[in-house]
C-alpha cells in the first residue's frame, strides 16, 4: 500500500472538516502504513483505539502523518518543482 503526501494532506483536511470518526477507514489505513513503516507503535495504538478521546487520536494522526511524509520518496528531484 502506498500513499502520496498530497493524499495524506487531503485526508488531514477532511478530518479537520468532518472529524476523525467520519474517516475511520482511512485512519485505519494510515495506521497500517505507519506499522509497515515502523513508526511509533504507541502512536499507532492511540490512533487505532476508538475508546480514546477523539482529540487525542487526532493528535496521534498528525504525528503519524508527519512521520510518514518523511518516509515517502518521490521520483522527481526537488528542483523539478520549480519548472
Amino acid at each position: 500500500m502506498t500513499v502520496s503526501p498530497l493524499e495524506l494532506d487531503a485526508l488531514a483536511w477532511a478530518i479537520d472538516a468532518d472529524g476523525l470518526v467520519a474517516h475511520e477507514a482511512a485512519a485505519a489505513e494510515v495506521a497500517e502504513l505507519a506499522t509497515e513503516a515502523e513508526i511509533s507503535p504507541v502512536l499507532v495504538e492511540v490512533l487505532s483505539d476508538t475508546d480514546l478521546p477523539v482529540p487525542v487520536r487526532e493528535r496521534a494522526f498528525g504525528h503519524i502523518v508527519v512521520a510518514l511524509s518523511r518516509t515517502i520518496t518521490t521520483d522527481s528531484p526537488d528542483w523539478a518543482l520549480a519548472n
